[in-house]
Formats: C-alpha cells, sequence, structure tokens
C-alpha cells in the first residue's frame, strides 16, 4: 500500500512538471507579440490628437468595438480635420454632431480587415496579390444605408436593391425580376487614390484634381483626404492618419435625387423604377421600428446598364455577382443638366410632341439613359476613349463636364450636353424617332436582319428607304405580340382588308426581307438623290433600280407600278432617307419568265438566248426554273446573255447547234444527246454562281459559273467592273461587254446582263 502511495505520488509529481511545461509553450506561442501596439481606440487615446475623433467613437457607441477584437483598417481623421469639418459644417463642435452622423464618420472611416498603404492597391481576386497588383481603388465599409422610413404613396417603407435588376425578354417583351439577396446590407465603399493605382491605369494627379480641386495629391488620399501618417499597427488592426472628414458619399441615385440641376433626368429615371416586396427585410424593420408595413426593394428597369441605387458592381447583363469586383471597378454615369435635357429632347422627339412620357416607346427613354452610363470608371484623362453601355465613345468633351464626383458606387458628370447616342443621330434614329414609321422600327430592331447594327455605324454611310406603317398596314401586314408561338410570328399578314390574317414565319421572312431591301449599301456617299438613274444594291442582298424619283425592285418590275419617294429626311450624321408610298416587294417569279419578258421588250438583245434556253434541256416549261438556279435568301445569280449576234456567232464557231454557214437558229428543239449537252454548257456557262453584279464599279473578281467540268470543279469567268460597263473574259481570254441599255435588269435574287460577246469554257 505504501508503494503504490508513492508510485502514485511521483506520477502526480511528474505531470505537474509536464503541465506546467505544456503551459508555459502554449502561452509563449498565443501570447501577446512584443511591440504591438494597443487597440486603435486606445492608441487613439494615447497619441493625443484624436480627441474629437475618439468622442466621436464614443457618441457612436463604437469604442468598445475598436478597443477589443476584430481586425480593421480605420482612416482617422485627426484633431485639425475635424475643427475643419466643424467650420464647414457649421456646427459647434463635438455637441453639433449628431449620434446618428457620429455613426456615420465611425462606420465609412471603418474598412473590413486591415490593410497597409501597400496592400490597399491590390485588388484580391483567386489569382492572388500579384495578378491584382495595382488594381484596386476602393475598400468595402462597415457602413450602409438601411430601411428608408418614409417612401412615396405606395411603398411607404423602401431599401435600395444590393444587385442589378434582371430583365427576362420573351420576344419583344421584358419583365424586371428582382435578384435582391437577403444578408448583403449593400455597404458602401471608399474610394483612395495611390502612385501605383494611378500609374498602372495610366492616371495622373490630374485625374485626382479634376475631381478634388481643392485637395492636395499626394500619393495616397482617401477621398478628398490626404494621408498624413499611415500604417499605425494597431491589435486589432491598421490606421492610417488623414486630415480630413470623410462623410459616407452618397450612391448615384441619392446624389442625383438631391441635386435639382437634374430633376428632369431624376423624372426620367424614376419613370424606370421597380419595386418588390421584401419578407426579410419586412421582419426585421418590424423587430427595429414596431412598424408593420411592408417593405419594398427598390431598383431599376433590367434593361438599364445598372441599378443606380446598388452599392455592389456587377458586369451589366450578368446575373453573377464577384464579391470584391468593387474593388477595382465602378460604373459611370453623365447627367445632362435640365438644360440640356431639355434641348435634347426637343431635338430627338419632336414628332413624339417632345415628351418622353406621352406616346414615345419606353425603348427611348431606356435607349437614352443607358447612352449615357459606363460600365467602367470613365476616367478625365480617357473621356472621349472608353465606351459607354452601347459601345460608344461619348460625343462630349471633358469640357461638357460641369459637375464631377467620385460616387460611393461610381463617378459621375453633370454635363451641359446631352451625348448623341447613335441609335438617334444615324439613320436608324429617323424611323426610330417616328410614330409613323413604328412597324419598321421593330423589324429594323430584329436581331436577325442586322439592321440595326449596320445603320447605327457613324462611320458608314446610309441610304434608307422607309414605309410608313400606313404604307405596311395597307398592303395587308401587321405586328402583333399575342400572335407569336412555337409556329407563328409576331408578323402577319392577309391579302385583303377583311381578311383573316396569318402569323405563318413566311410572312415575317418576306417583311423583314423588305425592311432590308430598304437599306441600301452606299458607304461612299454614292448616292445623294434620286433624281438621277442607277441601280444599288441591298442589304438583303437585291438591287433597287431608280430612275427620275421613280424607284423599281424585282417585285415591282412584275406588277409594273413603281414606287414613289414621298419625302426626304437628311438630318442624320451617317445619311439620308427617303419615305416611299409602297412596299418593297419581290418577285416569287423564275428567271425564265423575266427571260421571257426581256426576250419580248429587247428582242435583238435576249430573243435567241432565251430560245435557246427555252429549248434545253435545262429549263422547265411549267414553273420556267433553270436547273441550278435555286432560289432563297443564300443564292445570288448573274446572268450574262449574248445578244443576237453573239449567239449567231457560237452558232457558227459550233458552240451551239443550228446553221453553221448562216448562224440561223435551229428549225426545232435539238434532239440529239450532244446537241442537248452543247446547250446546257452553253446556258450553265452564261450564270454566275454565288453573285449578283450590276455596272456600279464594285464587285470584280474570277467568278465561278453554274458550269462543271469532267472533275467536278465550276469554271470561271473574269469580270471587270467599271461603272456603267462590265467587261467578261472568259476561258479562253475571249472579252465580252454588256449593252448597257437592256443589262441591269431584275429577276428572283438574279440580276440579267445582254452582253456583245459568247463566252466559251474550252481552253
Amino acid at each position: 500500500m505504501t508503494r503504490l502511495f508513492t508510485s502514485s505520488c511521483c506520477f502526480l509529481f511528474l505531470l505537474g512538471i509536464l503541465s506546467g511545461c505544456q503551459k508555459r509553450e502554449f502561452d509563449a506561442f498565443y501570447e501577446r507579440p512584443k511591440g504591438l501596439g494597443a487597440p486603435i481606440y486606445q492608441q487613439l487615446q494615447s497619441r493625443g490628437n484624436f480627441k474629437h475623433l475618439t468622442a466621436v467613437i464614443d457618441k457612436a457607441g463604437y469604442n468598445d468595438i475598436l478597443g477589443k477584437t476584430g481586425w480593421w483598417t480605420f482612416f482617422a481623421p485627426n484633431d485639425a480635420a475635424f475643427e475643419q469639418f466643424f467650420k464647414d459644417q457649421g456646427i459647434e463642435g463635438i455637441n453639433g454632431i449628431t449620434d446618428s452622423m457620429a455613426v456615420s464618420i465611425v462606420k465609412y472611416a471603418l474598412v473590413y480587415n486591415a490593410y497597409r498603404k501597400d496592400q490597399l492597391s491590390t485588388y484580391q481576386m483567386s489569382g492572388g496579390s500579384e495578378a491584382g497588383f495595382g488594381l484596386a481603388f476602393k475598400r468595402k465599409t462597415a457602413y450602409y444605408d438601411w430601411v428608408q422610413q418614409k417612401g412615396d404613396a405606395a411603398h411607404s417603407k423602401i431599401i435600395a436593391t444590393n444587385r442589378n435588376v434582371r430583365s427576362i425578354k420573351s420576344g419583344s417583351v421584358s419583365t424586371n425580376v428582382s435578384a435582391y439577396v437577403d444578408g448583403d446590407n449593400n455597404n458602401k465603399y471608399l474610394p483612395y487614390f495611390i502612385d501605383l493605382f494611378l500609374s498602372r491605369n495610366g492616371l495622373s494627379q490630374a485625374d485626382y484634381k479634376t475631381f478634388y480641386p481643392n485637395s492636395n495629391y499626394t500619393g495616397f488620399n482617401v477621398a478628398a483626404a490626404s494621408v498624413v501618417n499611415m500604417d499605425i499597427a494597431a491589435e486589432n488592426g491598421m490606421i492610417h492618419e488623414v486630415d480630413r472628414v470623410t462623410l459616407p458619399l452618397k450612391s448615384i441615385d441619392q446624389y442625383i435625387s438631391t441635386n435639382a440641376n437634374y430633376s428632369e433626368f431624376k423624372s426620367l429615371l424614376d419613370s424606370l423604377k421597380f419595386y418588390t416586396s421584401n419578407a426579410y427585410q419586412t421582419h426585421r424593420n418590424f423587430v427595429a421600428t414596431g412598424s408593420t408595413d411592408s417593405v419594398y426593394v427598390k431598383g431599376y428597369n433590367g434593361q438599364l446598364a445598372f441599378s443606380i441605387n446598388s452599392e455592389n458592381y456587377q458586369q451589366p447583363g450578368l446575373a453573377s455577382y464577384l464579391a470584391n469586383e468593387s474593388q477595382r471597378s465602378s460604373w459611370s454615369i453623365m447627367a445632362p443638366t435640365n438644360d440640356a435635357f431639355r434641348a435634347y429632347r426637343k431635338k430627338i422627339l419632336a414628332k413624339y410632341g417632345n415628351s418622353f412620357f406621352k406616346t414615345a416607346p419606353s425603348s427611348i427613354v431606356i435607349d437614352f439613359i443607358n447612352s449615357h452610363m459606363w460600365a467602367a470608371p470613365l476616367w478625365p484623362n480617357n473621356f472621349n476613349q472608353e465606351p459607354n453601355y452601347q459601345m460608344e465613345n461619348t460625343t462630349l468633351s471633358i469640357g461638357n463636364a460641369v459637375d464631377k464626383q467620385i460616387l460611393s458606387n461610381g463617378v459621375f458628370y453633370g454635363v451641359n450636353q446631352a451625348h448623341q447616342a447613335n441609335v438617334f443621330r444615324t439613320v436608324f434614329g429617323v424611323p426610330y424617332l417616328d410614330p409613323a414609321a413604328n412597324l419598321t422600327y421593330l423589324g429594323y430592331s430584329d436581331p436577325g436582319t442586322g439592321i440595326k447594327t449596320y445603320t447605327t455605324q457613324t462611320s458608314t454611310r446610309q441610304t434608307l428607304l422607309v414605309m410608313s406603317d400606313a404604307v405596311l398596314t395597307a398592303a395587308g401586314y401587321r405586328y402583333n405580340e399575342s400572335s407569336a408561338g412555337t409556329s407563328t410570328t409576331v408578323w402577319g399578314y392577309r391579302s385583303s382588308p377583311t381578311g383573316s390574317y396569318s402569323h405563318s414565319n413566311v410572312y415575317k421572312d418576306n417583311i423583314l426581307r423588305m425592311f432590308r431591301t430598304g437599306i441600301l449599301l452606299t458607304p461612299t456617299s454614292e448616292l445623294t438623290s434620286l433624281s438621277g438613274s442607277g441601280i444599288v444594291e441591298a442589304l438583303s442582298g437585291d438591287y433597287v433600280k431608280y430612275n427620275a424619283g421613280k424607284i423599281q425592285t424585282s417585285g415591282t418590275v412584275d406588277s409594273g407600278t413603281d414606287i414613289n419617294i414621298v419625302k426626304s429626311d437628311a438630318t442624320s450624321v451617317n445619311g439620308i432617307v427617303f419615305y416611299i408610298d409602297a412596299t418593297l416587294t419581290f418577285t416569287e417569279k423564275n428567271v425564265g419568265q423575266h427571260l421571257e419578258n426581256l426576250a419580248t421588250k429587247y428582242p435583238n438583245n435576249y430573243a435567241s438566248f432565251y430560245w435557246f434556253v427555252l429549248n434545253s434541256s435545262i429549263y422547265n416549261k411549267t414553273t420556267k426554273a433553270i436547273s441550278g438556279v435555286n432560289i432563297g435568301v443564300d443564292n445570288k445569280y448573274t446572268m450574262l446573255a449574248p445578244d443576237n449576234a453573239a449567239i449567231a456567232q457560237a452558232i457558227k464557231d459550233g458552240l451551239l447547234p443550228g446553221n453553221k454557214t448562216t448562224g440561223a437558229l435551229p428549225t426545232a428543239a435539238p434532239s440529239s444527246e450532244s446537241d442537248k449537252d452543247l446547250l446546257r454548257k452553253f446556258i450553265l456557262y452564261h450564270i454566275i454562281n454565288g453573285e449578283s453584279i450590276v455596272t456600279d464599279g464594285k464587285k470584280a473578281d474570277n467568278y465561278l459559273t453554274l458550269l462543271q467540268n469532267e472533275a467536278g470543279d465550276n469554271i470561271l469567268v473574269n469580270v471587270l467592273n467599271q461603272p456603267g460597263n462590265l467587261i467578261i473574259t472568259d476561258k479562253k481570254g475571249r472579252f465580252a461587254q454588256i449593252n448597257l441599255t437592256p443589262s441591269n435588269q431584275l429577276s428572283n435574287r438574279t440580276i440579267i446582263h445582254s452582253i456583245t460577246n459568247y463566252l466559251n469554257y474550252n481552253k
């Protein structure tokens, strides 16, 4: 028993020694490092030049938070900064600072996590610090606005959205959907400017001075303040002493709403506000205030580049959100002053009663605002180089900016002129801004047509033929959203005023082709008037002829009725627009029908060639189609018809059957296989496949014909294009020119010419 007791005592003694050693090692590992400063609050107290700040911290109730744990960066205004602040605000010292102002000052100076100066310019990203080195100029603060207790008549309690509103599109109808995230307080960001950020982004102190003209750039500035003592290490973070007090910066929404200079622009933005009731915030507000009123999340139409009240940057158009993206990215906006707004409104909305709100489509409002929005920081030094949300550089200069602000969620410029958006100032804008041409605007806006992209190019000259709503309606067309379905379209057609509309996709194809036919390709201003005569290619691939103010398409060739010009508009920066009195119809007849008509109208030019086509094995006399000449959007042809004299020579030279002595046509359709093959080869070699060519001096190259050799390769002809003439060289090196007057004839995606010589496909 004695032995057991002795052993136990020894064991306990050794265990005590071991435990003591372990505790000393534990304490040594976790003890407060030597030289580490006191917590933020205690350091401010001990330094002696932060008496006002510590009093504000006490009033805000943050002395306990800043005096204990945490991990913060605190931009601490010194006493001199507060003395100036009292003067600027017109208040009597600390007693003039309300509790809410004290909270605002402290929380907006307080940034999550501790950063030295050399760390602040790093954008925190997955690639590590080196990847984001020098990219950041903002950090998230502890400050955020909560529920606005006084809203409007319909929404008594409002909170700003923390994500861009999403827009879900179906056809031409867009629906707003809130993307608000419960639990995200929409914290404001604090901007700062460090040498590394400026140099990495091609900026200079002049950019900083543009926004803060009364501040000196020192290489480390926080908003308008300068950091006078940096990298003060504390137990719970990092202190940077600054020489100014910074109140929470307003968001774009807050700034515009409180500045009467932009009340007109604000009214336009207000028309696009979007509210959704939020149960989470309603409950929080009830717990905090006892109010049972619903809290509504306020955002802005999802078709806008961004919601101007969200503090969290998102790339426009994307639903995803990167948590730290606001460190380096920022929205930008230009707000026209009231005078500038009214002047531009009068200019673009003359046909809408000079009002955005009466009859103008909402798309005009959205396009106008989006043209003043940027998805990136718009710095003064790249004011004219950074494209806006519509991918356009501004038409203004930095001299037009009469108000320049760095706000909590974006860069703001108040401008004395409105940006002239391409959708308004180009030929696209003529029907867009004309209520009498709304159907044309809808057609132009269809992405499948490519019209909007083409016609809004300011550097490319355009000529447009516009069909008014009255013209299209009289022709039997309409646009009706409710008619769209899996096998139907918004575009409808009826053949008589009393008939029913059909919304088959074929009618959509037809009307969109007519819209594209009205876009004439005149990139070098070669067409400024339709008073002369000529032929012009359209965006559809069709050609349009004009003569003394009259217009012909392949469809009007069939009807025999030309189109008249009603009026013109030359106000666009990139071309001229002509309104016309009929639709730009196209033929549905095959090329053989038009060749037959030409043989009657111009017998010396087309009769002999037509006879051989008519009596060939590749011609369908019922449909009047030539084998190999297909109809459809992807097909284009040029038919080169030798005149009668050239045909006679081809007969004499043995390329066609007939009287080789006189060159006379056969008395009957060829019956032998060899003669049939001669016709087939001859006809197919006189049809260029894949391109329609007219005498406009534009298209010149080697072109494939429909004729193939024994190896299956298409045989070429060469075309030299001169204004008013084509010179065609065949495989044998022989030349042919066109007979101009009977040439440039319109057919079904085909141009027909009369030529002075036949083409020989032999070497």
